[in-house]
C-alpha cells in the first residue's frame, strides 16, 4: 500500500463517508476509488485536488504525509461540505467568483517589498538629500482608502471557474451585479484556443439588460442551427455534465464543431455522450463525446432583430376554411367540387 493510498481511505473513513459517497461527491466511479485506496491506480492531478480539498488539504500533505501517524492532524475530521464544494471535473466551477472582495489596502500591503533596515556603520555618513516631497501631496503611508468608494476586487484562478466581471463593469453598475460578456461569432476560432485564457477574457465587450437577474453571463451569436439565425443567445455557464436537462436549449463549446445552439440528450451516465438537437430542420443532429465538450451555457434569454412570424388561430383557422367554403358555394366549379 502507498501514502496516498493509505491517506484516501483514513480520510474517508475519518469523515464518515462511504466509498459510494465520496466518490459520487468528487465526480469519478466507486471502482475507481477503491483501485486508489487498494494502490491498484494511482489518482490523476484532477482528482489529486479534488480529493485534497474535500478534506481540506494540500496535495503534497496528501502524497508525502502519512496521517495516520499524525494525531492533532489540522483540518482534519471536520465536517464534509456538501454545499460549498463542487468538483472540477467534468466542468469547470466558480467557486471563486463568489469569494468576498478584499480590503485594497490589505492587498496592497501582500505585494509592497519589504522596509530596509538601517544599517550601524563605525564612521559617521553625510546623507544629503536628493529631492523634496511636494508637501501638498498625502504620503503614501498616511494616504487612508475609504471602503464606500473601493472598487471590488476579485482574484479568479482560469483553471476553477471561468472569468466573468471586469472593473468597468463593476464601476459603471455598483449596485447591480449583473455582467454579460459579448463573444462574437467572427471570434469563434479564438474563443475555443482562449476560453480559459482570462487576458483575452477580460478583453471582451460587456453589456447589461433590464429584467435579467443579477449573476454573471456570456453571450454569444447564433448560427444557422438556431431559430434566429444572428441572435445574442444570453447563458449562464453549467459546473456538471450531469446537469445537464432533456430537451432543453443549450450552448454548447465542442472542440470539432465550434459554437452551436442545441437542445441535448443526457446519456453521459449510461453511455459518456450527448446527443444535441437542433429545432432547425436542417441542421443534423450531434452524437458528442463529453471529452469534446469544452464548455456549456444554458440559454436564460436571447436578443434577435427577426420577429416570430405569426400562427393563426384555431379560431381563425376555421374561419378562413368557412369563407372558402362559401366562396366556392357561388360558382358551379365549386358547387361540382363539393358534391
Amino acid at each position: 500500500m502507498s501514502i496516498v493510498s493509505n491517506n484516501i481511505k483514513y480520510l474517508r473513513r475519518l469523515n464518515g463517508l462511504t466509498q459510494e459517497q465520496f466518490a459520487r461527491k468528487i465526480g469519478i466511479k466507486r471502482s475507481l476509488l477503491g483501485a486508489y485506496e487498494e494502490a491498484r491506480a494511482n489518482p490523476n492531478l484532477i482528482n489529486l485536488k479534488n480529493m485534497a480539498h474535500a478534506f481540506g488539504i494540500s496535495v503534497d500533505q496528501l502524497l508525502k504525509n502519512d496521517l495516520r501517524k499524525i494525531r492533532e492532524t489540522p483540518n482534519l475530521g471536520l465536517p464534509y461540505n456538501q454545499d460549498s464544494y463542487s468538483p472540477q471535473s467534468p466542468l469547470l466551477n466558480d467557486t471563486a467568483i463568489q469569494q468576498p472582495p478584499q480590503p485594497l489596502a490589505a492587498v496592497i500591503a501582500r505585494f509592497q517589498p519589504p522596509r530596509p533596515t538601517l544599517r550601524t556603520v563605525a564612521r559617521p555618513i553625510a546623507l544629503k538629500p536628493i529631492h523634496q516631497p511636494n508637501p501638498t501631496l498625502p504620503s503614501p503611508h498616511s494616504q487612508s482608502v475609504s471602503s464606500a468608494t473601493m472598487e471590488p476586487m476579485r482574484f479568479n484562478n482560469h483553471f476553477e471557474s471561468p472569468p466573468i466581471a471586469t472593473q468597468t463593469a463593476a464601476k459603471d453598475s455598483p449596485t447591480n451585479h449583473q455582467t454579460i460578456q459579448w463573444v462574437r461569432q467572427s471570434q469563434t476560432e479564438q474563443y475555443l484556443n482562449n476560453h480559459q485564457n482570462t487576458s483575452f477574457l477580460a478583453s471582451l465587450p460587456v453589456f447589461q439588460l433590464p429584467n435579467l437577474p443579477s449573476g454573471h453571463y456570456r453571450a454569444f451569436e447564433a448560427g444557422l442551427d438556431f431559430t434566429f439565425p444572428g441572435a445574442l443567445l444570453v447563458g449562464t455557464f453549467i459546473r456538471n455534465w450531469y446537469d445537464i436537462k432533456d430537451n432543453v436549449l443549450y450552448v454548447f463549446i465542442l472542440r470539432k464543431h465550434g459554437i452551436v445552439c442545441r437542445r441535448a440528450l443526457n446519456l453521459v451516465k449510461t453511455k459518456g455522450i450527448l446527443v444535441l438537437n437542433s429545432d432547425v430542420a436542417s441542421a443534423l443532429p450531434i452524437e458528442i463525446s463529453i471529452k469534446e465538450v469544452l464548455e456549456v451555457w444554458e440559454i436564460n434569454a436571447f436578443i434577435s432583430q427577426t420577429l416570430p412570424v405569426p400562427t393563426p388561430s384555431a379560431p381563425k383557422l376555421k374561419s378562413l376554411l368557412e369563407d372558402l367554403r362559401e366562396e366556392l358555394n357561388r360558382t358551379d366549379f365549386g358547387q361540382n367540387l363539393l358534391m
